[in-house]
């Protein structure tokens, strides 16, 4: 059953590249998880599935319903945001995850994308950039913004604790995307890459998902664990 509704999974995201996207929200507090069904709502291509008060009702929602993209609170009665995107990691391959939380420090990051989250959104966050990551989770399969970025890249670099395990073998990247994967180990945010090399922000963002595509990464950090594992980097 998980396989076919991988493979069904997959083909909706290819579809909602450039159209509608289902989101389902899960957050315990009534009033905020009202605002965020407007708010999402609201967004250009994107429609509200259904809202559910835990985890626990937002597993069950979802076979029937079939979302492509969560948005988890992190703290919830019965089953936390945590414990929720673990479950959707493993039985609903193909659905993204959000995490929404108050938290917004490297240990409690790092657990989410640890757990099965494909990115992490602070409760304070602007309109716009909820809507961004909605739209780069569902394109890129991935949403860490500059700060959350550079908070993971540099306990990595820095601190050398995590111990990444890839499918594929090392695999050989241009010279430019070297380039690219040196300057994301060194802290430099996407604008920063592009004004470095003189090139496009879109130019550096398609680089860098090519690259992860080239090593099964989920998302940026994978990339940089991968340079430090395989010595491309200094750790």
């Amino acid at each position: 059953m998980k396989n076919a509704y991988q493979k069904e999974q997959k083909c909706l995201l290819i579809g909602n590249a450039m159209n509608e996207i289902k989101v389902a929200i899960a957050d315990d507090q009534s009033i905020f998880r009202q605002g965020l069904v407007n708010l999402v709502g609201g967004f250009k291509n994107v429609r509200v599935l259904f809202s559910a008060e835990n985890g626990r009702e937002m597993l069950e929602k979802i076979p029937e319903n079939k979302p492509d993209l969560v948005l988890l609170d992190f703290r919830m009665p019965e089953l936390n945001g945590l414990e929720t995107a673990k479950i959707i990691r493993d039985q609903f391959i193909g659905v993204r995850v959000l995490i929404l939380s108050m938290y917004d420090d490297q240990e409690f990051v790092e657990t989410a994308m640890e757990n099965g989250a494909h990115g992490y959104l602070s409760k304070d966050d602007e309109p716009e950039e909820i809507e961004r990551a909605i739209l780069s989770t569902i394109e890129t399969g991935y949403y860490l913004n500059d700060r959350t970025s550079k908070m993971l890249i540099g306990k990595l670099i820095n601190q050398g604790t995590m111990k990444p395990e890839f499918k594929t073998p090392p695999v050989e990247f241009t010279t430019m995307e070297l380039q690219i994967l040196e300057l994301i180990c060194l802290e430099c945010t996407t604008q920063e890459i592009a004004d470095k090399l003189c090139k496009s922000k879109r130019t550096i963002e398609s680089s860098r998902t090519l690259m992860m595509q080239k090593i099964n990464a989920r998302n940026v950090v994978g990339l940089v664990m991968y340079a430090v594992k395989n010595n491309l980097v200094v750790s």
